[in-house]
């Protein structure tokens, strides 16, 4: 079951007409939370501390408060992974640099959580925008290797007609790098230009011919050195269908924060009634103005 938070957003959508006081708060002095110690933390207590978080902490809290209206996304679980993680780094005695790091440990769960969940909200913001997505970005699914040599690449390419993977082909014939399935972009800028101009100027799949890139840079003398790098490109697929999720991961890792925001915050139609808290978020985000 998911944490449901929807109590977080009613009050900061709390309608206070002056920013002079607080007194305009509804129903101020109800208790919201009362302490072992028996004082009560009450909605006028909320509303100072509303005040003076900052952008981002006003954010996060309204973006878990809608994600909890997604099915696909799951606070228990996030939670449990966050106390896993926590685990892991304690076992291998990082406890007391990630309490130096974040404050608390509880710290670190929180912030793991409200990562997290913006990383949800942006998977679906590609889900809702996939056809934009795809044609701005033309995404690949491919493999790449590099070779200091020429020789060594074109082994590459004649084990992997030979029959073997493209990843064991790269690596048993000294390969800079063992080649891994990832979904490029086409404003990947990991890419060198000669890889790039192959991958767009190519409308098939398979496995590519030699693909030269020469580096200069200036060597101790001064004098300008150059350096060749062999690469060999498998395409797997031009098709986004065949690597749906996977480009919709990548996508959502690549898209910013702000954007995420702005998108949700307008598709639910986010206010703020409170002066002071409608200036300080207006001047972030413009769709709130």
């Amino acid at each position: 079951m998911k944490k449901i938070i929807t109590l977080a957003l009613s009050l900061f959508l709390l309608c206070a007409c002056s920013s002079a006081g607080y007194s305009e708060v509804s129903d101020k002095d109800e208790a919201l939370y009362t302490g072992p110690n028996g004082i009560a933390f009450t909605r006028s207590d909320l509303y100072k501390t509303m005040k003076s978080s900052s952008v981002d902490t006003i954010s996060q809290v309204i973006l878990k408060d809608i994600a909890t209206h997604y099915d696909s996304i799951d606070f228990d679980e996030m939670k449990k992974q966050a106390e896993e993680d926590l685990e892991f780094y304690k076992s291998i005695g990082y406890e007391s640099y990630l309490i130096q790091s974040y404050g608390s440990l509880e710290a670190y769960i929180d912030l793991y959580i409200s990562s997290t969940t913006v990383l949800e909200l942006s998977k679906i913001y590609v889900e809702e925008n996939f056809d934009t997505m795809v044609s701005e970005n033309s995404p690949v699914k491919m493999q790449v290797a590099s070779f200091s040599t020429e020789e060594d690449a074109q082994k590459c390419i004649d084990a992997f007609n030979s029959g073997s993977t493209f990843d064991m082909a790269a690596v048993n014939n000294n390969s800079a790098n063992a080649p891994e399935s990832m979904i490029y972009l086409d404003t990947d800028l990991s890419l060198d230009y000669e890889v790039k101009e192959y991958v767009n100027e190519t409308n098939g799949i398979g496995i590519s011919t030699i693909i030269p890139h020469t580096t200069s840079s200036t060597g101790t003398d001064g004098q300008t050195v150059e350096t060749m790098t062999y690469y060999v490109v498998n395409i797997e697929s031009r098709n986004v269908e065949d690597f749906h999720d996977e480009f919709v991961e990548t996508m959502a890792y690549s898209v910013d924060t702000d954007t995420t925001t702005e998108y949700f915050f307008k598709k639910h139609n986010i206010k703020f009634y409170d002066q002071d808290l409608y200036k300080l978020m207006s001047e972030e985000y413009e769709v709130l103005r």
